[in-house]
């Protein structure tokens, strides 16, 4: 196809489809892509696994590859971008939505690899105080070569009080990355008045706000969601993120697996065994 005739299948990366010339991705929301129409689509950008099939495969269909495919940089390994469309891009969105700005507090709340990513993106987006919260000791002290200046373990503290402390009344922004109740309220009540709840997380049920953490809705507390931004042009800052090799995104990728070894892979992550935080599969 004329389209994607510079493209060879060895040099591509990039999962997340937005269009590029929708109303929703015109508008800077290509997350909720419309597929070139005028309406808006819930999660419409994220098509791969969700509306038409994965990428788990020896060869995979890219809608709007033209607008999406990114080459990887010779002096990058496939391991250390391919965290790039989904992950990081996932977890850097949540600096960007919640609107961090030089001298911020940022407080991260779940530290799998999408939270480890808002630490760093929080970091550089220019946060002069980014506190990670998990109790996984092995993820805490990996937050911390991702940019965490102090970590807590909200089995052992109690967080909210302490992240006040730290911050003198609460964080400027606070970024939800696991997607249940209670963490969301620790979130939510860490936050100073006027700051920014950026939530990442999948919920499931019904999301309470508790009106006394929310102020009565008088505190101007702002709560945005986010999902992961995609295009090639975003692929290309990413992995130049990646070359600067600022944090060790490569090691979030801890195990890798042959595509016939997959069951092995889904056992190892299903279960959390030996450490593992994300698997690579290789066709």
């Amino acid at each position: 196809m004329p389209a994607v005739s510079e493209w060879s299948a060895d040099c591509l990366v990039g999962a997340i489809t937005p269009c590029g010339q929708c109303r929703a991705c015109l508008s800077g929301n290509g997350s909720q892509c419309g597929h070139g129409g005028d309406n808006y689509e819930a999660m419409g950008g994220w098509r791969l696994g969700n509306t038409i099939n994965g990428s788990q495969a020896e060869y995979v269909i890219v809608p709007n590859a033209q607008a999406n495919l990114a080459k990887i940089p010779d002096d990058l390994t496939d391991e250390e971008v391919v965290m790039c469309p989904d992950i990081m891009s996932t977890g850097f969105s949540a600096a960007e939505r919640g609107g961090v700005k030089i001298g911020d507090s940022v407080a991260v709340f779940a530290l799998g690899p999408i939270g480890l990513c808002a630490v760093a993106g929080g970091k550089l987006s220019g946060a002069s105080l980014v506190i990670g919260v998990d109790s996984d000791p092995r993820r805490l002290e990996f937050a911390k070569q991702m940019g965490a200046d102090v970590v807590l373990d909200f089995k052992n503290q109690d967080v909210v009080s302490e992240i006040k402390k730290l911050t003198g009344g609460g964080a400027d922004v606070t970024i939800e990355a696991l997607g249940q109740q209670a963490t969301f309220e620790n979130a939510l009540r860490s936050l100073r008045p006027g700051g920014t709840l950026s939530s990442l997380g999948v919920y499931s049920g019904h999301l309470n706000v508790p009106v006394d953490a929310f102020g009565a809705g008088l505190s101007d507390r702002t709560i945005v969601t986010t999902l992961c931004p995609g295009g090639k042009e975003r692929m290309r800052r990413l992995m130049n993120v990646v070359r600067a090799k600022r944090f060790p995104f490569r090691e979030l990728v801890t195990h890798s697996f042959k595509l016939e070894d997959i069951e092995q892979a889904y056992e190892l992550f299903g279960n959390q065994r030996d450490g593992v935080m994300k698997v690579a599969i290789r066709p």
